[in-house]
């Protein structure tokens, strides 16, 4: 899975590619943080603006083995990432 942000000057695009089947999702907004949820006895994989609690993007995929996330940045930044969040309501009754 490979996710990529485009800056525009009034939207932001989120390109997800999975698989050889591009997604695109473009917001007005950008998140300061975004959220990934795997679910995978149901095999999702969930994005989603983690301030408003707004989903960004749904990957399905049958998991056989062990999933192992790793982060890139393609230029110079920083990445922080968090563990241990409580699920968004949205995504309990989804």
């Amino acid at each position: 899975l490979t996710v990529i942000w485009f800056p525009f000057s009034c939207s932001f695009l989120y390109r997800f590619l999975h698989i050889g089947i591009l997604s695109d999702v473009q917001v007005t907004e950008q998140p300061s943080r975004i959220g990934i949820l795997l679910d995978y006895s149901n095999g999702r994989l969930l994005f989603f603006n983690a301030e408003r609690g707004l989903l960004l993007c749904t990957i399905r995929h049958k998991f056989t083995d062990a999933a192992h996330p790793a982060f890139a940045l393609e230029k110079a930044g920083v990445l922080t990432l968090r563990t241990g969040m409580e699920l968004p309501e949205f995504v309990k009754h989804s």
